[in-house]
Formats: C-alpha cells, sequence, structure tokens
C-alpha cells in the first residue's frame, strides 16, 4: 500500500523526531519557572504537542514496515490512530475548560485541529486497511497536516515558555 513512499516517511518522521527533540529543549530549559500556569500549560499544551509529533513518527515508522508482515502494519496504524482520536479529544475538552485567560487560537490549534486531524488519520488507516484507491494519499495528508500543527505549536510553546525580562 505504501510503496515508493519510503522517502516521505523518512522525510517526515525525521522532521518530527527532530521537533520533539527541540520542544524537550525548550522545557528543559524553562524547567525553573514552573508555576501553577506552567504545569497547566505542559498538561494542556506541551504533551499534546509532544504526542502529535510522536504520532507522526509513528505512523510514518509503521508505514515502512514492508508489507506482509503480521500483523499488517495497518492494523497497528489504525490502533494507534484511534488512541490519538481518543487522547486528542481529551485534550480538547481540558483546553476548552480553562479557565485563565488564553489566546483564543488555543482552542483551534492544541484541541480542534489536532482532534480533527485525529479523526482523519484514523479513517485514512482504515480506507487504507481496505485499500481504498488513493488512501496512501490521504494517510500523507494527515501526517503533514499533524507536522505542521506540531511545527506552529512548537514554536507558539516556545515563544511561551521563554523566559520573559522583568521591566
Amino acid at each position: 500500500m505504501f510503496a515508493g513512499w519510503q522517502t516521505f516517511y523518512q522525510m517526515t518522521a525525521e522532521a518530527a523526531a527532530t521537533l520533539t527533540g527541540l520542544v524537550f529543549v525548550v522545557v528543559t530549559l524553562t524547567s525553573g519557572r514552573r508555576t501553577a500556569i506552567n504545569q497547566n500549560g505542559v498538561l494542556l499544551f506541551t504533551s499534546p504537542t509532544v504526542f502529535q509529533l510522536t504520532s507522526v513518527l509513528v505512523i510514518s515508522a509503521l508505514a515502512l514496515i514492508p508489507e506482509g508482515e503480521t500483523p499488517p502494519p495497518v492494523l497497528l496504524m489504525i490502533a494507534w490512530s484511534g488512541g490519538s482520536l481518543i487522547y486528542a479529544i481529551t485534550r480538547l475538552m481540558g483546553i476548552a475548560k480553562i479557565q485563565e485567560p488564553s489566546h483564543w487560537t488555543d482552542v483551534w490549534y492544541y484541541g480542534v485541529g489536532p482532534a480533527a486531524t485525529h479523526l482523519a488519520l484514523a479513517s485514512a488507516n482504515i480506507c487504507a486497511f481496505i485499500r481504498l484507491p488513493h488512501s496512501a494519499y490521504a494517510v500523507a495528508i494527515c501526517l503533514l497536516a499533524l507536522l505542521l500543527l506540531g511545527i506552529r505549536n512548537a514554536w507558539d510553546l516556545a515563544t511561551w515558555l521563554a523566559p520573559r525580562r522583568d521591566d
């Protein structure tokens, strides 16, 4: 199903792994600034961003497994994307319940966008399992969407967590 897509999946996996590492660096460099707001931010924003990038890495790695393996890699992709969808929905509900002020884009980029993309990814993986035409393209588009959301969210987190000068 994913024959001929090796370069694409290698590039998306590498990008996701690199961004995940950079998020860890930012979190580590800002670890001395732990406040209640930062803790809530880590739970509702940082962890889901890392998980989102990890999903790109996992699905890309599973797509690189040669066909004919048992169980079929696409079944593992369905299981991962189904679990990811559940996780994204729980994070969306958590973000929607935030009491402290946040930017209006937070719900969309950290909640709705990832949940919708994980739903599309789960659907695309099911289509790949039943071998519908162009389902490999649908999986690829979903991974690119997750990667782009991850890039945007990682940048947003880096600028939010970065130490600010006290004037």
